[in-house]
C-alpha cells in the first residue's frame, strides 16, 4: 500500500470509528493502553487546546501561552508511547472494522498520521466551556511527564464513563482494579 493510500486508509477509519462505535456495545481498553494512546497524542493534544482556548482565554493563559513549548516538551514521550499506543490503535482498529490492522501500517508514516488525528480527536473532546478547568489542570501538571500525564487523564476519563463518556465517546476505558492494571 503506498503512502496516499495508507493516509485515505488511516482517515477513513478514524473517521469511522465514532459512527461505528455508538452502533456496538463497546469493550473496555487496558489502563495502560489508553494511557499510552493519551501520551501518544499529547503534541498535538495540547496545541489545539491552545488554539482551541486562545477564543476564550486571556493570550497569557498558561495553556495559550505555552501550548507549543509543552507540545515540544511531549514529543520524547510520546514516542516511547508509540508501541502501546500501536497496540491500543489496533485493538481499536480491530474492534470497529472487524479485522486485525495489517502490519504495514506500524510505519513511522503511520505514526506521523496517527498522533495529529488522534491528538486532535482528544481535543475536539474538551468544550470550549471547559478551556479555563483544562488549562489549570495542565498548569497544575506541568512538573509531570507526558507518561505520567497520561496516565492521570486516562484516570480522569474512567471517572467521566460513569457519566456516560469513553474515550472520545468510541471506547470504554477498563476499570482500574484494586492491584492494578
Amino acid at each position: 500500500m503506498n503512502f496516499v493510500g495508507k493516509r485515505i486508509g488511516l482517515a477513513v477509519m478514524l473517521a469511522a470509528m465514532p459512527s461505528v462505535a455508538l452502533a456496538q456495545a463497546p469493550d473496555c481498553l487496558p489502563q495502560p493502553q489508553a494511557a499510552a494512546l493519551v501520551t501518544f497524542a499529547l503534541p498535538t493534544l495540547v496545541q489545539k487546546l491552545g488554539n482551541r482556548c486562545s477564543e476564550v482565554l486571556a493570550p497569557n493563559a498558561y495553556i495559550v501561552a505555552n501550548a507549543v513549548d509543552l507540545a515540544d516538551r511531549y514529543r520524547p514521550d510520546s514516542a516511547a508511547a508509540w508501541p502501546q499506543a500501536r497496540r491500543a490503535i489496533g485493538v481499536i482498529f480491530q474492534k470497529f472494522l472487524g479485522q486485525p490492522m495489517p502490519p504495514d501500517m506500524n510505519s513511522d508514516a503511520i505514526r506521523m498520521l496517527a498522533e495529529p488525528a488522534l491528538g486532535g480527536l482528544l481535543a475536539k473532546q474538551i468544550n470550549r466551556d471547559d478551556c479555563f478547568i483544562a488549562n489549570e489542570a495542565i498548569q497544575g501538571a506541568r512538573a509531570v511527564s507526558g507518561t505520567d500525564l497520561g496516565r492521570l487523564a486516562v484516570l480522569a476519563l474512567t471517572v467521566a464513563e460513569r457519566k456516560g463518556k469513553g474515550l472520545t465517546e468510541m471506547l470504554k476505558i477498563c476499570k482500574l482494579e484494586p492491584r492494578g492494571q
